[in-house]
């Protein structure tokens, strides 16, 4: 049975929305965030605690020459130690970034590298380069190490923004947690690159 050039190209329109809504972030099952007063440096004391968690959830990463979007799974174990997990970025079924240490390695299917640069070994394999070393700080809605050149905070005292290192870090919506108030959905921009995160779970 022969099948018309139109009826082709409706099918073809048909598997590409398929994909792209596989590919979305998924939607963050988020607990409101208690939405209470809380003094800045009662609200920085209590995320700093945070030293180890794991989070699961979108991410997607773009530069003026390449994107991509994956599933993440982050799991840090105080400051030096992480573990994180990308499924689907670049067309690949999954790939595993480790640090221990001061050395960083990465494994796609057979492929193993390794690097005491996590920012530029993610550049190398992924084409875009993402501040390894600040993320740690900036999922929690913490200042990385340094001065941050402005923040600005809503009424109940949650960073909104954070401004640091070239870097424009949004924060659109929050999450409540044992530990207190976390972020849920976060936007990246700066030296280039624009970074979106969707957490869909926080475990600490």
């Amino acid at each position: 049975m022969r099948i018309s050039g139109k009826r082709i190209g409706l099918i073809s329109g048909a598997v590409s929305a398929l994909l792209l809504q596989s590919c979305a972030p998924p939607r963050p099952q988020a607990v409101e965030p208690e939405n209470i007063v809380k003094p800045v440096e009662e609200r920085r004391a209590e995320i700093q605690t945070i030293r180890s968690f794991e989070i699961s959830g979108a991410i997607a990463a773009k530069n003026p020459k390449k994107s991509w979007t994956a599933t993440i799974n982050w799991l840090q174990s105080g400051p030096a130690h992480y573990q994180l997990r990308l499924y689907g970025p670049l067309g690949s079924g999954a790939m595993l970034i480790k640090r221990q240490g001061g050395q960083v390695s990465l494994q796609d299917g057979p492929k193993r590298v390794s690097s005491s640069n996590p920012d530029q070994l993610l550049l190398k394999e992924t084409g875009v380069r993402l501040p390894v070393r600040n993320l740690y700080y900036w999922v929690r809605a913490l200042p990385a190490p340094g001065a941050a050149k402005s923040i600005t905070r809503d009424r109940f005292n949650h960073i909104t923004r954070l401004s640091q290192d070239g870097y424009q870090v949004e924060y659109v919506k929050y999450t409540s947690t044992r530990k207190g108030d976390l972020p849920s959905s976060i936007r990246l921009k700066g030296h280039g690159i624009s970074v979106k995160l969707i957490i869909k779970r926080w475990k600490v």
